[in-house]
């Protein structure tokens, strides 16, 4: 619309020196001219609305598919790289989406609506200028390749140092106690100064984009048009206000396509932006069913069946499981670290699926881990991510079955209390039980447990084998085993060596199991 306004305008202006040149008032023609200069005013907010609300929508979509994508794959990317996809990455495609694309169209679309107008004054002039427009597509093009590289090792320096950053602030403890906090800080910046040189040769390339429009096709198409209409107007085959016509149409002509080279460098990072997207889609597979169908396995119960897993770097994690573990039995998995126990746990969470055979599982599981993630806020909301919909009362029935609620009473807050960032405000075994607590709440048949209270004090230690024992009363129980301790009380032990199950015995017999024999 603001094309054809500008178009019109400009045949308004050319029709203004003609009436001038031949004496006429040109009353009636300003007050048209001030018209579409008015009106043409009204429609130039519209652009950046529209452009600002659709790089909103594509942002907020893309988000919300990312986490979709991310949840669904599971843990296994870094998390550094996924927030800078998340945050500037979605950025970056919704500059491309509100802003490149709609100069793109624009600038291919609008110049041959314009030279449709010039034809309307002098068809000869409209053929040599509209002939003339390829070209600054053509320059893009050659520069397209060199930008396209360019700016796709600044997107992947701009997560890496993302990336690095998050490290930084979650292990921050940890630096410091090894007084190496200086030493990150120092690598930090100079992955910074990398991504600054980085950004200002991306930065040149666009100049020189900007350089070439400007100059070979900008300063060309206004010197043709200004030709055209001398030549023309030499020949009689135009008048001077159609000739001061046809120069403002050609200027008009070259304004869109300008836009491209002056937004190159923003289509150039949104496509690669839009590349690191599409990698997170493609690695997430469709969301697993843990849950096997009605009559399929028994509830509580877990089935492999030649169940095989290996990881993408190659390395074969379970070779040919095969067993069965009943509901209502404690079966704990042993053996060394590396030998293939969290990998079962995980098929068992669904969090994997094997590459060969079959894991069925009757009922969805509920994990419970060494180091248990709590979420930043508050008691009850850590505990309402496992049941939404429950009450106070029963959130303090789970807090009392946890050994926990005693604590939280003491606290001023009470459910409202704050956890800190990762459970940081509680103890390691407040964290394990508020943990237990949160589990207690999901009606799951199935506790895997990886060894909860290996890095707890014994007093802790006692008390989170008490809220356990209430946890998993009536529940199949899979306790991946790292010590002894662990073991006290389970059914049968399944010995896993190497990703293979070399025995399923009683836990007395396990001395004898795991100085005996090894498969080669």
């Amino acid at each position: 619309m603001r094309a054809l306004l500008n178009a019109a305008a400009a045949l308004a202006i050319g029709r203004i020196v003609d009436l001038v040149a031949e004496g006429d008032p040109p009353g009636s023609t300003l007050l048209v001219l001030a018209g579409l200069l008015l009106t043409r005013s009204l429609f130039a907010a519209l652009p950046p609305l529209v452009a600002t609300s659709t790089a909103t929508r594509v942002e907020t979509d893309l988000r919300r598919r990312l986490v979709d994508s991310v949840l669904a794959t599971g843990p296994g990317r870094r998390t550094g790289i996924l927030v800078g996809r998340a945050t500037e990455g979605v950025q970056a495609v919704g500059g491309l989406a509100g802003t490149f694309l709609p100069q793109l169209i624009g600038g291919m679309s609008i110049p041959l609506l314009l030279g449709l107008v010039i034809a309307t004054v002098d068809p000869l002039t409209a053929l040599v200028l509209v002939l003339v427009l390829p070209l600054i597509p053509a320059l893009l093009r050659l520069l397209e390749r060199r930008f396209a590289s360019v700016s796709a090792q600044y997107r992947e320096t701009a997560d890496q140092l993302s990336a690095r950053f998050l490290d930084g602030i979650q292990g921050l403890r940890t630096l410091k106690v090894l007084d190496q906090a200086g030493a990150y800080g120092d690598q930090i910046a100079e992955e910074a100064e990398r991504l600054r040189v980085e950004t200002m040769g991306l930065l040149r390339v666009n100049q020189l984009a900007l350089l070439a429009v400007d100059t070979l096709f900008t300063l060309g198409t206004v010197v043709a048009a200004a030709g055209m209409a001398a030549w023309r107007l030499a020949a009689g085959a135009i008048t001077v206000g159609e000739g001061v016509s046809v120069l403002l149409l050609g200027v008009l002509l070259i304004e869109p396509l300008s836009q491209i080279g002056r937004f190159f460098y923003v289509g150039a990072i949104g496509r690669a932006a839009a590349a690191q997207i599409r990698e997170v889609f493609a690695a997430a597979p469709p969301a697993p069913q843990v849950v096997a169908p009605a009559g399929e396995v028994g509830e509580g119960t877990v089935e492999f069946a030649q169940a095989s897993y290996t990881y993408p770097e190659g390395a074969q994690a379970v070779d040919r499981m095969t067993f069965r573990i009943d509901r209502g039995e404690k079966v704990a998995l042993v053996g060394r670290s590396g030998s293939g126990k969290s990998t079962i746990a995980q098929l068992i969470l669904g969090l994997l699926q094997p590459d060969k055979g079959t894991v069925r599982v009757g009922g969805r599981p509920v994990l419970i881990t060494q180091r248990p993630f709590l979420f930043h806020g508050t008691v009850a909301e850590n505990l309402r991510l496992a049941r939404p919909d429950a009450t106070d009362e029963e959130l303090w029935a789970a807090l009392g079955a946890a050994d926990l609620a005693d604590l939280v009473t003491a606290r001023a807050e009470g459910l409202d209390s704050q956890v800190g960032e990762r459970g940081l405000e509680l103890s390691g075994g407040e964290v394990q039980r508020l943990a237990i607590a949160r589990a207690l709440l999901v009606d799951v048949p199935i506790v895997v447990l990886d060894e909860p209270t290996s890095n707890v004090d014994l007093e802790s230690e006692a008390r989170i084998r008490e809220a356990l024992d209430r946890l998993t009363r009536g529940r199949t129980l899979i306790i991946i085993a790292h010590r002894r301790s662990t073991i006290a009380g389970v059914d049968r032990v399944l010995l896993i060596d190497s990703g293979r199950l070399e025995a399923d015995a009683a836990p007395s017999q396990l001395e004898g199991l795991a100085s005996g024999r090894r498969r080669p």
